[in-house]
């Protein structure tokens, strides 16, 4: 039997320096130093005499050889991540699980319709479903989850387009900022506390305070004490905007659609499994829950 001569690790630091953007960006997510991965990056090249990367502009490049050996080594490691789970499954007499991270901005009542369809149909799976912010960066980490939904599209990812969530700014209803034109309002929405849903607020102009919360509930809660201001999903804040228990803001273009995407670990299922998903999910008219 033939030995390889290359290994998993090296494939795997590879696809760190391609998936995070850098030499020292895999070395801070594999907790290892950046020698350790030019090391490992060099070795691999000159085993298989081939280079892989390339300087450009100080930026490492997959050469055209590159390309065609990450996407051939995301098979081997998914592959062997795959062998490894299904051994841990062995153990645990074949009780599988599903760990599922959400935005707590996407609220769906279709994609749950379809997931709950697919666990009726898979009584095998233990469901874990977890509400958290996650910044860009998170997302490459979350190795252990088997379904991720976030507003962010990491392209190299591969992620599956969900649909778009329209959200609003809300305040108590007897705030000051209600009472407050689109200049003035825009000027003073700098200084008000911000309660946010995501985990990277960078983008939103502060010089005040910020609180991030992980639902939707946490930051109405906070609006009807009289706390801020908010973003939230105009599906979900409805009926409190009907009671006028909160009230939406009269500002200009500040309404905003999230585009969502769904990540799957396709390690985490059978083939059968992940096709029967799939089709779930891409399908726009299977949208009722069957008995």
């Amino acid at each position: 039997m033939e030995k390889s001569r290359t290994t998993l690790d090296q494939w795997i630091t590879l696809q760190a320096v391609v998936d995070y953007g850098g030499f020292a960006q895999a070395a801070d997510a594999l907790h290892r130093t950046q020698s350790s991965i030019s090391y490992t990056i060099n070795k691999l090249e000159q085993t298989l005499g081939i280079e892989i990367l390339s300087l450009e502009k100080r930026r490492a490049v997959l050469t055209h050889e590159g390309k065609l050996l990450l996407e051939l080594s995301r098979e081997i490691t998914e592959k062997a991540i795959s062998l490894e789970k299904e051994a841990k499954n062995l153990i645990f007499n074949n009780k599988l699980k599903i760990n599922i991270l959400i935005d707590p901005l996407y609220i769906s009542g279709l994609f749950w319709n379809k997931i709950a369809q697919f666990i009726k149909e898979n009584k095998h799976y233990d469901i874990n479903i977890h509400k958290t912010a996650l910044s860009k960066s998170d997302i490459l980490a979350q190795k252990d989850q088997d379904l991720v939904i976030t507003h962010y599209n990491v392209k190299s990812l591969q992620p599956i387009d969900l649909e778009s969530i329209k959200t609003v700014l809300v305040t108590h209803p007897k705030s000051v900022l209600q009472h407050l034109q689109h200049d003035e309002l825009s000027k003073e929405l700098k200084k008000q506390t911000y309660i946010s849903l995501l985990a990277d607020s960078s983008n939103v102009d502060h010089n005040n305070q910020v609180i991030y919360v992980g639902s939707v509930e946490t930051a109405i809660s906070f609006v009807k004490q009289g706390l801020g201001y908010s973003r939230l999903p105009l599906t979900v804040v409805q009926d409190e905007l009907n009671k006028n228990t909160i009230k939406q803001l009269n500002t200009h273009n500040e309404d905003k659609e999230y585009k969502f995407y769904l990540y799957l670990n396709k390690n985490s299922f059978s083939t059968g499994d992940i096709t029967n998903l799939l089709s779930l999910i891409n399908n726009p008219h299977q949208n009722l829950i069957s008995d």
